[in-house]
């Protein structure tokens, strides 16, 4: 299971997730440039400390995504369900993407991303070279039935 070169690509998307889910995401600021907010995927950090849970959605789709890598991984003998869990987990991490874009229109104000938003698109990235893994797999498969 491990020496599948897409069980490693799923393992590091999984890691990648977890790793932009516990880190901060951006900076919201106000009319005036005065720091707003600092965005997580759970919540809105003020300066006094309050936290909001506005940015939750966010934080739901990287926990779905974590839990999909996982579990697509222990998927290696039902290649086709594991292709298809792939395609959904790169639309959970574009619909993040999409919540991210939205979120300063719902709040106010402007937004500065930080580095760890790269790491949902190298998931996105990793998961799609898993699928091709997982597709290259299930063709192979496929011939060698047809020689026997």
């Amino acid at each position: 299971m491990i020496q599948r070169k897409q069980t490693l690509f799923l393992l590091a998307a999984f890691i990648l997730t977890v790793v932009c889910m516990c880190m901060q995401v951006a900076t919201l600021y106000g009319n005036e440039g005065i720091v707003f907010a600092k965005v997580y995927n759970l919540w809105l950090s003020d300066g006094q400390g309050h936290h909001t849970f506005r940015s939750a959605p966010l934080f739901a789709c990287l926990v779905l995504s974590a839990l999909l890598s996982l579990v697509t991984i222990f998927m290696y003998m039902k290649r086709k369900l594991q292709a298809t869990m792939c395609l959904i987990n790169m639309a959970l991490l574009v619909v993040w993407f999409l919540l991210l874009a939205v979120l300063p229109q719902r709040i106010g104000g402007s937004m500065v991303l930080e580095w760890t938003v790269v790491l949902p698109a190298v998931s996105i990235l990793l998961q799609f070279m898993a699928r091709r893994g997982i597709l290259a797999d299930e063709k192979l498969v496929r011939s060698l039935d047809r020689i026997r």
